[in-house]
């Protein structure tokens, strides 16, 4: 091994390896890429678990970036083979099952969690990344200053309010783009009087649409099956449309509007920005869709 810092990457094949093995070596780090799909190239690993064992026994830094099932094995195996001051990084979309396993197995491991709250393939410059901290040390500070220099946004939060906010920003909002795309089905709109008529605020969740109906199913199914905070989010969802219907159908305007006062809350102080931001968007949909900005 040279002099530099030599970091394994677990499932370095996948997109969020693919990325961080890009970034760490960039870095300059000796990066070992460790999955069978992997390409091999010269001094890299790339085989079965003695070569393993040897890779994460000499890697300063061992990233996971591995399905969760995978990961919670690891968690409970991978500590032993670990030099002294190694730190431990995962790439999960969902942090509490493994903070849980890590403190079972390996209390002392400086551990780390990242998640890049983002499609891999748009970079990491001035997108934000979640990072859980399970047991600091100087290679966590290392690893953040790395993430920094990209210019990455660092959102710190606990393992449980970060399953939380996955579930708010994930499943909830996959959630609703998806009921929304079965109740066109079921309402049976003709797909071509949908583009040829659709306002810009249709016209975008249309597009959200397809960006999940065409997306990975096994992405999509990890986040509404695997956080265990998004039951309760598709249930607020389900509440907040039942309510809905009950104004609208049984209600008054008076209480139309109060339902729109409380739907604002999660805007807090930058309502305006996000107002300024749709507007925008509707803007450059459209040439034409600038006098609907307010539809």
């Amino acid at each position: 091994m040279s002099g530099r810092p030599v970091v394994a990457v677990v499932g370095g094949a996948g997109a969020v390896g693919t990325m961080l093995v890009g970034l760490l070596r960039d870095a300059g780090a000796e990066v070992l890429v460790l999955d069978p799909r992997a390409p091999r190239r010269p001094g890299e690993v790339t085989g079965g678990a003695p070569e393993l064992a040897d890779a994460v026994g000499a890697a300063s830094t061992v990233v996971l970036a591995v399905p969760e099932q995978v990961a919670l094995a690891a968690a409970e195996t991978l500590p032993r083979f670990l030099r002294p001051g190694t730190l431990l990084v995962e790439t999960l979309s969902v942090k509490t099952r493994f903070a849980a396993a890590l403190r079972r197995s390996a209390p002392d491991v400086q551990a780390m969690g990242i998640n890049p709250m983002f499609a891999p393939s748009l970079g990491m410059a001035g997108r934000p990344v979640s990072v859980v901290v399970h047991h600091d040390g100087p290679g966590v500070d290392a690893f953040l200053g790395l993430l920094d220099g990209a210019g990455a946004a660092l959102v710190r939060l606990s393992a449980e309010e970060h399953d939380t906010l996955c579930a708010a920003t994930q499943a909830a909002t996959h959630a609703a783009v998806l009921a929304f795309g079965l109740a066109l089905a079921d309402l049976g709109v003709p797909a071509e009087w949908l583009a040829a008529a659709a306002p810009p605020p249709h016209t975008v969740a249309l597009a959200l649409l397809a960006r999940i109906g065409l997306g990975s199913p096994e992405v999509y199914w990890d986040v509404q099956a695997a956080n265990p905070s998004a039951p309760r989010a598709r249930a607020a969802l389900a509440d907040g449309l039942a309510r809905l219907s009950r104004v609208c159908e049984h209600g008054t305007q008076a209480e139309f509007e109060d339902l729109l006062t409380t739907a604002r809350v999660p805007l807090g102080a930058d309502a305006e920005r996000y107002a300024d931001l749709c507007a925008r968007l509707f803007r450059d949909l459209l040439p034409e869709a600038a006098s609907e900005v307010g539809r």
